[in-house]
């Protein structure tokens, strides 16, 4: 009976240990896998949830491996409900809206660098490809941006017409666009390079630039297609 009695405290003293300690050191002295725990705290109220993030983390192979795992799989884990799963879906989100919020446009874009800076955190937890455009005045200050098109997770439609459209929305005519290879490098493939040319040429025919068209990788790495040689004018 006293084990019994004692379980609840023990199990509530653990979390208030673990909560202390990362209002001390933050993430920095927990072990992957005690991060996921502590994150599971939120949507297991009350029971313990080591086990659950040992096993989660064996299942998936690592923290980024859970939180990156789709929705429909995360459920069927035993002892994942919608609950768990819906909050386990939320870091990538969250953690691209925070960063995205750190990188802020300038109000100079003028180099591959601040492109760069710019756009690869619209890339963080995309599990397809997708592309966004970015416009620029003609003193190269930065204008807006948006998500012109959603595809599969190896392929990826570009129209010409939506580009367009988005630069008489905003009264420009000089864009950036790019797109991700969620499961690859950011190596440009033979379609990646007949649809940039097609596109500049199509787009000068209208009086717009494209300045350039970057391409990143699943692991964050980059490559401006310009420097590449894709982009002639």
């Amino acid at each position: 009976m006293a084990n019994n009695s004692d379980a609840p405290h023990s199990h509530v003293g653990h979390r208030n240990r673990m909560k202390n300690r990362f209002l001390k050191t933050g993430f920095d002295s927990f072990e992957p896998h005690e991060a996921l725990e502590f994150l599971l705290f939120f949507a297991i109220p009350k029971k313990d949830t080591n086990e659950l993030a040992h096993k989660l983390i064996e299942t998936f192979g690592s923290f980024a491996g859970v939180v990156n795992a789709p929705y429909e799989v995360l459920i069927k884990t035993k002892g994942v409900g919608a609950h768990t799963a819906i909050l386990l879906k939320q870091i990538p989100q969250l953690f691209r809206i925070y960063c995205e919020d750190l990188r802020k446009p300038c109000k100079v874009m003028d180099t591959s660098k601040s492109w760069i800076e710019f756009f690869k955190p619209k890339f963080i937890g995309r599990p397809n490809e997708i592309l966004f455009v970015a416009g620029v005045d003609d003193a190269a200050n930065f204008v807006a941006s948006q998500l012109i098109s959603s595809g599969s997770k190896s392929k990826l439609d570009v129209s010409c017409e939506m580009l367009v459209k988005f630069t008489m929305h905003w009264n420009i005519d000089r864009i950036v666009i790019a797109h991700n290879h969620p499961n690859g490098m950011a190596v440009p493939s033979l379609a990646d390079k007949i649809k940039t040319e097609k596109l500049e040429i199509a787009l000068r025919h209208l009086n717009i630039t494209l300045l350039d068209h970057f391409i990143f990788g699943k692991n964050g790495e980059s490559i401006s297609m310009r420097e590449y040689g894709a982009l002639k004018y």
